[in-house]
């Protein structure tokens, strides 16, 4: 099911929202260079991973075998930080997220979903 259209105050789904709310953010993307895979699980969602490679953008579900970046959140918190409810640096300093890979490219994550 394409779910690039749906509104984000329509589904607390991680995988619509954030499909949603990196939509938004295509501008952004032509200043990501290379290839960034952020993987995204939750023990309340299907994984998915989406993938950023020179300012295009896929969204998968499932693992990807080598993703930049591994972000362990909960569905509900990820839902607060792509409505902009929560702060994703304080969440992370809380013990919210958990990171694991390259942490440097998780600002490029912040830019794309709290521009």
């Amino acid at each position: 099911m394409d779910l690039r259209y749906l509104s984000m105050s329509t589904s607390n789904d991680p995988y619509a929202l954030i499909e949603a709310k990196v939509k938004e953010a295509e501008k952004l993307l032509s200043n990501v260079k290379g290839v960034k895979v952020f993987q995204f699980k939750g023990n309340d969602y299907e994984p998915f991973y989406v993938m950023v490679n020179n300012g295009s953008l896929t969204i998968n579900k499932g693992i990807h075998s080598n993703p930049t970046l591994t972000i362990q959140v909960s569905g509900d918190v990820l839902a607060k930080l792509l409505n902009g409810q929560m702060d994703p640096v304080q969440a992370y300093l809380s013990g919210l997220i958990r990171l694991s890979g390259d942490l440097m490219e998780a600002m490029t994550l912040v830019s794309l979903i709290t521009h």
